[in-house]
């Protein structure tokens, strides 16, 4: 599932966001005649972009960190059994798709820091009624739709995912209004709770109750249950009456031009593994596992971007001045093309040693490099389509977002379709990342039509191009002996690059760590 869709918010209606920082943002980009500037204005907005928003991107990248971490002890413990944990969570993700209905975008677009966020709590509300219909219609229609997803009956494990989703959908808006508030403690206690606690949960009853995945999908539901609670009692929805029915139906005729994106966007992350196991029979649940598990690790820096573009809107929204906004478009996304090149090298340098912590020996962890540089180079493309597809977002064309991600997700499906019986799991990574090209390719094209943004310098693309053609040779590499020490070395000098170059976004006039270590080693000499 990809991450829920901020709200879609025209700039001369944005409304206050309650980060104190937007406002300041926009005040220093003002000067004393009303004309923007832009160039000072935009490295605030930068500053801000990787800085105070960074924090909410932690939060959510805990998570993220949080289920890559319990794949060593699932697989362990489930053994082939993980393939199921993996199934059913991809019924809970494409659940939430419904049954949130987008409505936490509607949440944010609603809020008014004036009236206390009435709306917006009331939106909260209308969350809880399709999450409570979907969980109806899932429950009822469950033994028809459970043999189509390779489980068979619908059993106990189905039934809580189905719940699980349900919770979950009830929570996402529930956050989305506590970043709306700029509530960053309740943001990340529920976040927590949804994540490292949930897990841990799940862990524990595997260990001392049973080792099946229906225990592991028990303890995840019944913890969103108490992050949704938490959520709900942060927010305080408040009822919806007859003389909020204008509300509701400018709501769900908003919030219904994203649920087919949502879906799709489901579908273009999760099919493979859906493809995989109908078309490899032979060890259906091992390459289930073992796909599902990599692509958990190789997707981290897709999933980030997912995640960073939920978080940065709202600062993008405040801005009413369209010149400064179309460059802190571009800037951003040449920003990201800079932090994802040490990023994906770190990965595709480390890959190797990472598999063999990750995974157990019976899923070949050797034989899945390729799988996570194929994946993760996926990043470039992606972030390109968050750049352009803010500019849809902004401008309130949610219908070309919808056809863009559906189309991708239908090229996904028939490509998988094509190669994984030809090259197993490999020809599935490499349908995702074909997708996630065609996928920046039309939303930039629909885009163009809307605002014009600068392409990114000749520098910027030869030096990802460069480090995809490293990123892939690395692959053939050995990883033991001297050339596993030279991987090490390798990883660690990307990820001081990365933390250099994020901290030259953050703190421009600052020296950096790494510039600092240079000169002391000069010095040295």
């Amino acid at each position: 599932m990809t991450p829920n869709r901020p709200p879609v918010i025209p700039a001369t209606n944005a409304p206050s966001n309650g980060a104190a920082d937007h406002g300041e943002d926009l005040a220093a980009a003002i000067d004393g005649s009303g004309v923007a500037n832009v160039v000072e204005g935009t490295e605030k907005a930068m500053q801000g972009l990787f800085g105070r928003d960074s924090i909410y991107l932690l939060v959510w990248g805990l998570q993220v960190g949080v289920a890559a971490l319990s794949i060593p002890v699932t697989t362990r413990l489930l053994g082939a059994g993980f393939s199921v944990v993996t199934t059913s969570l991809a019924v809970m993700q494409v659940l939430v798709a419904v049954g949130v209905f987008s409505l936490p975008p509607a949440v944010q677009r609603n809020y008014r820091e004036a009236d206390g966020g009435a709306a917006a709590r009331r939106i909260v509300t209308l969350t809880i009624v399709t999450a409570a219909i979907t969980l109806a219609i899932a429950m009822a229609t469950g033994p028809y739709w459970s043999g189509l997803v390779g489980l068979g009956k619908f059993s106990a494990v189905l039934h809580y995912a189905v719940i699980w989703a349900s919770l979950c959908a009830v929570t996402f808006s529930a956050m989305a209004l506590l970043r709306s508030r700029d509530m960053l403690f309740a943001y990340g206690l529920v976040s927590l709770m949804q994540s490292v606690v949930a897990v841990s949960v799940g862990v524990l009853l595997i260990v001392f109750v049973r080792r099946t995945a229906t225990e592991f999908v028990l303890g995840e539901m019944l913890t969103q249950g108490v992050a949704m609670v938490l959520g709900l009692y942060f927010t305080r929805p408040l009822p919806i009456r007859r003389r909020h029915l204008k509300l509701v139906r400018d709501t769900l005729k908003y919030s219904g031009a994203l649920v087919p994106a949502a879906i799709a966007g489901f579908l273009l992350t999760a099919s493979d593994r859906l493809i995989i196991n109908h078309d490899l029979p032979q060890a259906m649940h091992i390459q289930v596992a073992r796909y599902g598990a990599v692509y958990n690790i190789a997707s981290v820096p897709i999933l980030l971007l997912g995640l960073l573009d939920t978080v940065w809107l709202p600062r993008f929204f405040s801005l009413a001045n369209d010149t400064m906004l179309s460059k802190l478009l571009a800037d951003s996304r040449d920003a990201l093309y800079g932090l994802l090149i040490p990023a994906v090298l770190a990965l595709s340098f480390s890959a190797p040693l990472v598999l063999s912590l990750w995974l157990q020996p019976k899923f070949h962890p050797a034989g899945l490099v390729l799988v996570v540089v194929t994946i993760s180079v996926g990043g470039f493309p992606m972030a390109g389509f968050f750049a352009a597809n803010r500019v849809l977002l902004i401008s309130g064309k949610t219908g070309p977002v919808a056809v863009c991600v559906v189309t991708s997700a239908v090229v996904n499906i028939g490509l998988n379709l094509i190669l994984v019986p030809i090259w197993g799991v490999e020809g599935s990574a490499l349908s995702t990342l074909i997708a996630y090209i065609l996928l920046h390719a039309v939303v930039v094209r629909f885009a163009r039509r809307i605002r014009h943004l600068r392409r990114p310098p000749p520098r910027r693309v030869i030096s990802c191009a460069a480090a995809v053609a490293v990123a892939v040779a690395a692959t053939a590499v050995p990883s033991h002996g001297l050339f596993a020490v030279a991987r090490i070395v390798a990883t660690l000098v990307s990820l001081a690059v990365f933390g250099a170059v994020l901290q030259q976004l953050i703190s421009p006039d600052r020296e950096t760590l790494l510039v600092r270590a240079v000169g002391w080693a000069n010095a040295r000499r």
